[in-house]
Parts: C-alpha cells; structure tokens; sequence
C-alpha cells in the first residue's frame, strides 16, 4: 500500500487488504475513452482520494468524541474501523485514479480538516454535534451520492469500486444515528435546532465538490462521475427520504428542513438562521 503513515490492520473490514473485491488491471472502457476524458476522470477520482483522506481525520475527532461523550464501546470501535476504512478509501480511489491516467498517481495533497466550532454550544453538545452532522448528515449523503454514482455507472473498474466505497458508507452513517437514538428527548431537541443550517452547509459543501464539467457529461457518467444536477438531486432525496424520516421517528422538529426543501433546497445565499 502507498499510504506511509497507516496500516490496514486486522480490525478493519477487509482484515488489512484494501478491498474485497480486486481492482481489474485492465478495463476496455477505459481504454476507449478519448485522452482528455481519461485525464478529466483520473483528475475527478485524484481529487476523491484527497476528501477520503480528510474524512479519515474527520473520523479520528469522531473517535475522541465519542469516547469523551462515553458512547457505548460498540461505537467507538466502529469509529476505529472508520479510519481505516477511510485511509482503504483514499488509496483505491488513488488506484482509481491511476488506471484513468494511464500511470501511478502520488498521494494527493492533504486536504485540511476545518472542525465547525458551534458556537453558543456547550462542549458535550459540540461533540454530539459533530458526529451527527459528520455522520448523520455527511455519511448518509455520502450513501446517496455513491449510491447515485454506481447507478449510473457502466465501467467495470469505477462499478467495483464505488460498491466498495458504499459498503462502508452505510455502517459509518450508522454511528451518527445509534449516537443519537441513544440521546434523551431534551438533548435531541438541543440537536434538532442545529440541523438545518448544519444540512444547509453539507449540501453547499458536495455542491462546490462536485462541479463535474458537462462537456464530459457521458464519458464522466459512464465512470462513476455523473452531472452535477443528478448529484445534488440524489442528495436532497437523501435528506427527504432518509435523514428527514428519521429524525420524525426519534421526535425531533424538522420543520425547518422541510420548508428549505419544500422551497427548492437551494444553497446560493445563506438561511437567516446562518447569520444572526
């Protein structure tokens, strides 16, 4: 593995390999694309590894989180893990990225990790904030997006992969819903009142992270990389259909999300709620 400051261990999902399914040295799909989509889809998936390699971070403020909030033990392994699957994240979509470009590709560089300070919030509370809104909120739409990308994609190379890169999405949102489930009614309250803005800035975040170039439309598609409006439709749905739902059964208030969605769920200029 390429990754100098991590080993996959034996408490991670694939027991130190990086996937479950191998990578395949050659893909005929790739091999007929034009030259400046391949450099287009190996930039795309380049750029992926830098975020994955910032979620890895992000979950290492998690794991401290959790075991400052002393969430149930179960949790806090499943954080562990998390790093690990992030460090597999960012070295397949490396590997990814390389099979596009036709040649290895370095290690991104790191991306800086900007831990939102909620202000106004106790400590205990920012701590809950952040593993629900990273995991919640972040994970869950992650689920979408990849689950979005692998819909609509053909090549084998980029199908086994988003799959791969799913298969732990789904376990990492669950940490953000266990964590809240476990919460008392008046703290989930607290919590509910931070959502909107905190799913406002989720979404404003995937939109300036996903800005594909629609002269690649097909070719980017085709390889786990569809437009922009697809993307940000997917992840609105997420929010409609999971994150809103879920909140509704554990009590919480969404009015809020709702009237935002119900109004386009645009992310132009900011709610008041963002500036006052």
């Amino acid at each position: 593995m390429l990754i100098p400051d991590h080993e996959y261990t034996e408490r991670g999902r694939w027991h130190g390999r990086l996937t479950n399914k191998a990578i395949p040295d050659h893909d005929d799909a790739i091999e007929a694309l034009r030259g400046e989509d391949r450099e287009k889809l190996a930039a795309i998936w380049h750029q992926r590894a830098a975020m994955e390699r910032r979620v890895a971070d992000s979950f290492e403020v998690i794991r401290d989180a959790l075991i400052r909030l002393r969430a149930p033990q179960a949790l806090i392994d499943l954080a562990v893990r998390a790093v690990d699957d992030e460090y597999r994240h960012t070295e397949l979509s490396r590997l990814v990225a390389s099979r596009f470009a036709g040649r290895e590709l370095p290690m991104p560089e790191k991306l800086a990790l900007e831990v939102p300070k909620h202000k106004g919030a106790s400590a205990e509370l920012r701590d809950t904030l952040f593993v629900v809104g990273q995991c919640v909120l972040n994970e869950t739409t992650a689920g979408a997006f990849l689950e979005c990308c692998v819909n609509h994609a053909t090549g084998p190379v980029a199908v086994i992969a988003l799959r791969e890169l799913l298969s732990d999405e789904i376990d990492h949102g669950r940490i953000g819903w266990a964590h809240l489930a476990s919460l008392d009614h008046a703290t989930r309250s607290e919590v509910a009142r931070w959502m909107f803005p905190m799913a406002y800035l989720n979404l404003q975040i995937w939109k300036k992270e996903t800005p594909y170039d629609a002269a690649h439309r097909d070719a980017l598609t085709q390889h786990g990389a569809p437009p922009a409006e697809v993307i940000h439709a997917a992840l609105v749905g997420a929010l409609r259909d999971l994150i809103v739902p879920g909140m509704k059964e554990l009590e919480m208030d969404t009015s809020a999300i709702e009237e935002w969605l119900d109004a386009g769920a645009q992310t132009d200029r900011p709610p008041l709620e963002l500036i006052r």
